[in-house]
């Protein structure tokens, strides 16, 4: 089939073809629109020490302490991965876990070591003040595990957590994104709609 065959045919349905291309534009923007508000949050968490080690020789701890913090940013990454430590926080922040199943609880925080002495924790929730109720309680929970680790230690050096505030932005879709896409999305189904109707006649 030549070009002028397709423009012929496009010509021809031209009126069904742009309006796939307007509803699809249209209900992409009506979803974006009336789809419920969504906040992400961003959580840093420092790992420190209580103390600092007296001594007048060469200090080791230095090399050994960044191993050590190095190690333990990790178990904190692993407990926010935990169901356990997650249903506490949801718990801690007054947020029911019922009908949530074990995999989702371990999905709802993405937590990564940033450095040897920072995790980052990033979730997602419906308003600003869960944001902000569900932070403290991350820090509160990671606390007090920590806490629980220290008790057993004879070291005065040991872990402690101090958190930032978090940082809490509305997500958001720029329009001429939602256009761009919808149009692309548009343009691909009216052009097969007008083709198989062609093909039917």
């Amino acid at each position: 089939m030549e070009l002028k065959e397709y423009i012929k045919i496009f010509r021809e349905d031209i009126k069904l073809f742009l309006a796939i291309i307007l509803v699809i534009v249209m209900a992409s923007f009506a979803y974006f629109a009336l789809r419920s508000i969504s906040y992400s949050s961003s959580l840093v968490l420092n790992i420190t020490r209580s103390g600092v080690q007296q001594t007048a020789d060469y200090r080791y701890d230095d090399f050994y302490r960044l191993q050590a913090d190095d190690k333990f940013a990790e178990t904190v990454v692993e407990w926010l991965k935990n169901p356990r430590i997650v249903s506490d926080i949801y718990a801690k922040s007054g947020i029911g876990t019922e009908a949530l199943s074990l995999r989702k609880l371990s999905k709802i925080f993405a937590a990564e070591k940033r450095s040897s002495q920072v995790v980052s924790v990033s979730f997602s929730t419906q308003d600003e003040k869960t944001a902000e109720k569900i932070s403290k309680a991350i820090f509160e929970v990671i606390s007090e595990n920590t806490k629980s680790l220290n008790k057993n230690q004879n070291e005065s050096t040991w872990f402690e957590i101090v958190a930032q505030s978090p940082v809490v932005v509305q997500d958001k879709v720029a329009s001429a994104i939602i256009f761009l896409a919808s149009m692309a999305l548009g343009v691909f189904l009216a052009f097969w709609v007008v083709m198989i109707r062609h093909y039917l006649k």
